[in-house]
Order: structure tokens, then C-alpha cells, then sequence
């Protein structure tokens, strides 16, 4: 196990919004593979499953033995982090329909910073949840969610 703490704190600011945005999603990330590490998995690289050409942020192995593959969506600043946007919602859902299609395919788990609470995000989430093609949804910064790591 890896004795790499993240910083809670953000980034000196960079010099653009992109590079900004950029430097967030690194810290989130960087945040996100501290908590499944800390939660008994096993990381390993970044995946593109290519017969549906989605990229998978962190393949993890339990320590039950089981892969799961994961998404991190969040930052740790904005007006509207996480999924708290629509089109972020769309993506994550697209992905996990489109990873549905492949036979090999593994439980997804979308980590996030920031969920929806109500409207057109929330409806989509929660439909794609009832669908199965997102196993979960995790909020890292919320315990009773990060619980559920460990019972994977």
C-alpha cells in the first residue's frame, strides 16, 4: 500500500482556466486512488476498452480478489463541481451503457466529489443506477459513502 498522502489543499493557481481545470482533476484523482488504496485495492493503470472507446480512470482490485473499474469525476473548486452538470451525468451514463455492450466487462463505479441533489442529474443518475450501468456512485467526500468500499 502505497504511503503517498494527497494534498487537501488546491494547486498554486495556474495561469488559464484549462490549466486550471487540469491541475483540480489531478489533485481529485490523486485524492480518489489515496481513498481506494486505504480501502484494500489493488491500482492499477489507466484502460481504454477499446471495443466501446471508453477510457477507464483506475482499474482496482479488492481485496475479496474482485476488479471494479473506475471513474473519477469531481474537482475541488467550481460553481458546479462533480455532477453537478448535466453533460457530466451524460458522460458518466454514456460510459457505463457502452460498457454494458462488452462482455468482459467489470462492476463500473463513478467517484465523485459533488452529486446532484434534484433535477434533470439527479433523474439521470438514479435512472442509470435502476438501469445497471453504473454499479455505484460515490461521493469521497461524504463517509457513509466511502464505507461502501469496503465491502466491495
Amino acid at each position: 500500500m502505497s504511503s503517498f498522502q494527497p494534498s487537501l489543499q488546491p494547486p498554486d493557481p495556474p495561469s488559464s482556466f484549462q490549466s486550471s481545470s487540469t491541475a483540480q482533476g489531478q489533485v481529485f484523482a490523486s485524492q480518489c486512488d489515496f481513498l481506494l488504496e486505504q480501502n484494500g485495492f489493488s491500482l492499477s493503470e489507466r484502460f481504454v476498452v477499446s471495443e466501446v472507446g471508453v477510457e477507464i480512470d483506475r482499474v482496482a482490485t479488492s481485496r475479496r480478489g474482485l476488479t471494479y473499474w473506475f471513474e473519477y469525476k469531481g474537482s475541488i473548486q467550481g460553481s458546479r463541481p462533480g455532477l453537478r452538470r448535466t453533460d457530466t451525468v451524460k458522460k458518466a451514463v454514456a460510459n457505463g451503457a457502452l460498457l454494458k455492450a462488452v462482455p468482459t466487462a467489470r462492476p463500473y463505479i463513478v467517484l465523485t466529489s459533488h452529486l446532484p441533489e434534484t433535477g434533470a442529474g439527479r433523474a439521470m443518475l438514479d435512472a442509470a443506477l435502476d438501469l445497471g450501468y453504473i454499479t455505484d456512485v460515490i461521493c469521497v467526500y461524504t463517509p457513509d459513502h466511502v464505507s461502501r468500499l469496503a465491502q466491495l
